[in-house]
């Protein structure tokens, strides 16, 4: 299965729900979040929270919406995300992983955002 393929989301969904760390960790979150390549050479993924769960995911954008969070980061930081050598925090100061949304409300959420880069490399 490809890494951010529909299929890997739906899996990533799936372990989302089960670790309740992270859907405990988000209640009162929520947000569409997209991930992605920093090159653009592959089309993104997409995974609906609602008050901490993940409740859809999407191979393109739904009609008439804008992704509350974006997150692309090139093959070789991806990686170093999924083993655990690289994590969330030290990507998203070192600009390693390229985000746009509201830095506070992931500060606010570092704990669960950090949960939630580590679950990537279980799926």
């Amino acid at each position: 299965m490809q890494f951010l393929s529909p299929e890997w989301m739906a899996r990533y969904r799936e372990a989302w729900n089960a670790n309740e760390k992270l859907v405990k960790g988000l209640s009162g979150f929520s947000a569409l979040i997209e991930y992605g390549w920093a090159d653009g050479s592959r089309p993104s993924v997409f995974l609906e929270v609602k008050d901490g769960e993940a409740v859809a995911t999407y191979d393109r954008l739904p009609d008439g919406r804008s992704p509350d969070f974006v997150m692309h980061a090139t093959e070789e930081v991806w990686q170093a995300l999924r083993d655990g050598s690289l994590s969330g925090r030290a990507a998203l100061l070192s600009r390693k992983l390229k985000f746009k949304g509201s830095m506070i409300t992931a500060m606010r959420y570092m704990g669960p955002f950090e949960e939630s880069i580590r679950l990537i490399g279980k799926v």
